[in-house]
C-alpha cells in the first residue's frame, strides 16, 4: 500500500491544486469537477481544456448549477461545461464513450453562503473518486480538498484518507498537504496521479 507522507506547503491549497492540475490539461481535453459549489472550479477547468475539451460540472444543488451557470455564461466558457444536477456517483454514466478524464477535483464539504446542513458524504465520496480512477487517463490527476472544520468534514477526511491508502503503489502516486497555519480542523489536500505503464516499470 502506498505510504501517504504529509508534507507542507507555502501555496494556498486551493493554489497547490491549481497550479499541479492544470499541467496535464489541454485544448481538447475531458476534465470533471465533481463538487460545483461556486463554480470557481469548473470556471478554472473550463479555461483550461480549450474551446475543443468538455468540462463534467456535477452537484445535487440547483442553486450551485444556477450560479455557476451565469459565471460561465458571463466569461463565454458555458459552451464547453455540462453541468449536470446529479451526484458525482453517477459519473460513468455521463462519460462519453471511451472517454478518459485528464483531470478532476473535488472540493468537499458545503456550499459556501449555502445551506451548511447540505455536505458532501464520505460514502458518496469514496464512490465518486472510485469512479473517476476507474476512467482516469494516464498521467491524469485528481484533486481533493477536504474542509475538516465543519460536522461531517473530520469523519470524511479520514474515510478518504484510508480509501487512499488502500489502493495499490501501482499505478498511482499520492500525496497529502497541509498549509503552514495548519491545525486540526485546517484543510488537507490530497493529489493523486495516474502513472504510465512505462513508469510502473522503472
Amino acid at each position: 500500500m502506498p505510504k501517504i507522507i504529509l508534507a507542507v506547503t507555502e501555496q494556498r491549497l486551493t493554489a497547490a491544486a491549481t497550479t499541479w492540475i492544470e499541467a496535464v490539461l489541454f485544448n481538447g481535453a475531458l476534465a470533471v469537477d465533481a463538487t460545483v459549489g461556486n463554480g470557481y472550479d469548473t470556471l478554472f477547468l473550463a479555461h483550461r481544456v480549450g474551446p475543443k475539451g468538455t468540462v463534467l460540472g456535477f452537484d445535487v444543488q440547483k442553486a450551485a448549477l444556477a450560479g455557476a451557470r451565469e459565471l460561465l455564461k458571463f466569461v463565454g466558457t458555458l459552451d464547453r461545461v455540462s453541468l449536470i444536477h446529479d451526484s458525482h456517483t453517477q459519473l460513468a454514466n455521463y462519460l462519453p464513450a471511451e472517454a478518459s478524464i485528464q483531470g478532476a477535483m473535488f472540493n468537499l464539504g458545503y456550499l459556501p453562503r449555502g445551506n451548511r446542513q447540505i455536505i458532501t458524504r464520505p460514502d458518496t465520496t469514496v464512490m465518486a473518486l472510485r469512479a473517476v480512477l476507474a476512467n482516469l487517463a494516464a498521467r491524469g490527476r485528481v484533486t481533493i480538498l477536504a474542509y475538516r472544520g465543519h460536522a461531517g468534514g473530520i469523519p470524511e477526511y479520514v474515510e478518504v484518507r484510508q480509501f487512499l491508502e488502500q489502493l495499490p503503489d501501482d499505478p498511482w502516486i499520492i500525496e497529502e498537504f497541509a498549509s503552514t497555519t495548519d491545525s486540526p480542523v485546517s484543510p488537507r489536500l490530497f493529489r493523486i496521479q495516474k502513472k504510465l505503464i512505462s513508469e510502473e516499470q522503472i
